[in-house]
Order: structure tokens, then sequence, then C-alpha cells
């Protein structure tokens, strides 16, 4: 579940602190302007239903910020008794921020996403209403998370006006080893955003990843998507 709770530390706890050594192009300046101070957007904030879909089916839960600690999370289909192994896990992951308390972040995009991007900022594609840059980037300094990171690819795509975040991408362009035991066939990642009525700063919508090789020999093959419905803010709108 390694590259699940990449996907879910990038939801609900923010991206890993750096940033690109060269200043970003303007367009995604103002994007980027377009986000909240990560300390003040709390998950308790939200209400939302939660859709995960795993290779063992769908997960369906609601998240109510008004209910107080396990009750915020209901889990809606199935049913506890149900669940698979995989399904457990995945509930437990998407649960984990509000048990251990140390990733309560609400949806809204936060003020350090664009930490992701490590450089290498290139313009690839614009339309009338959208840009779209790649970048190389940028996952941490631990070992493993560099290696990876050195193989990927990033692509985001902003909107021009309102300046909004529209969509982050991560992928492998090509197989390739992180380590000895450790062999990446396909990667993707994908995380996009939206605009709610009466809020100003998009918030998460879907994120979906998927990943192919092996690991100390044992074959990988994950596929999760993660779509968000139903969000009500139940917060003070953002400034």
């Amino acid at each position: 579940m390694r590259f699940m709770v990449l996907v879910l530390s990038m939801l609900f706890g923010g991206f890993p602190a750096t940033f690109a050594e060269d200043p970003l192009p303007e367009p995604l300046v103002a994007a980027f302007a377009n986000t909240v101070p990560m300390d003040s957007d709390m998950r308790r904030d939200w209400r939302f239903q939660v859709s995960v879909y795993s290779e063992d089916g769908p997960l369906l839960a609601l998240f109510d910020g008004e209910n107080v600690g396990d009750a915020q999370w209901i889990l809606l289909s199935p049913s506890v008794g149900d669940l698979t192994r995989i399904q457990q896990a995945v509930w437990d992951d998407t649960r984990s921020g509000t048990d251990d308390g140390e990733s309560e972040s609400g949806l809204f995009i936060g003020d350090d996403a664009a930490e992701i991007i490590g450089g290498d900022v290139e313009l690839v594609a614009e339309t009338d209403d959208t840009l779209t840059y790649t970048f190389a980037p940028y996952l941490g300094e631990d070992g493993m998370d560099a290696a990876i990171a050195r193989h990927l690819v990033g692509e985001i795509t902003i909107r021009r006006e309102p300046p909004a975040v529209e969509q982050i991408r991560l992928y492998a362009p090509e197989r390739f080893r992180a380590q000895m035991i450790l062999r990446i066939d396909a990667f993707e990642m994908v995380m996009q955003f939206s605009r709610l009525d009466g809020l100003a700063v998009p918030v998460f919508s879907r994120i979906a990843s998927r990943i192919e090789g092996s690991a100390a020999f044992q074959d990988i093959s994950e596929r999760t998507e993660m779509t968000f419905e139903s969000i009500e803010y139940l917060g003070v709108q953002p400034d």
C-alpha cells in the first residue's frame, strides 16, 4: 500500500517541503496563489461523500466534520463485516488522518502545492481556457522517494481565468528500477481539483493511482481511485 499512502499523504498531509530553485512561470504563480494556508484548512470544516475503487470493488463512505472522533467517518457500503482484506486496508488508510491526529487538513488545495515541482518547467499545451506544463517532480529527501522521482514526469494543468490548478499528474514514461528489488513497469497518479459554487479556492475532487511491477520478487498490481461528491464546506469562507 506504499503508493496509496503517498496519494493519501498528498491529499490530507500536504506536499514535500521544498520549492523549485528557478522561479515559476507567472501563470503558475497566479494559480498557486489561489490556495489556502495548510494550517487554516481543517478537515472538521467539511462534509463529503467519498467513493474508493480498488481491485476488490467500490467502498463508499461519508465524512461529517460536525461529528467527533470515530463518528466523523461512516462506512456506507459494504458493511464492515463484508470488507475484503484490501478494502479493510483502504478503509484504514482513509480514516488514518483522524485516528493519528497528524493529518487533519481539508479539501482545499493548500499553499504548499507548488512544492511538488522540482524544476524543469516547460509549457507543452494551451487552449483558450487552460495551460499545461511539464516538470520534474520532487517527492522528498527519502532515498526511495528520490529514486522514484528521478524516473517520473510531472504534468500540471491550470485554468487561465480565474487562475486555478485543475489537475496534477505524475507518471513514468517507461519502466524502471528504483532499487535492485523494486521494478516499476507502469506508474501514474492523477489529482483533480474542482471549483464549487460559493468557494473561490479549488477543492480536491478525484485522485487515481496505478502501479504495476514487482517488489522483493513479489508482483505489484494496484489500481485505486478516490472521488469526492456531495461536498459541503462548513467553515468560514477563506479570503
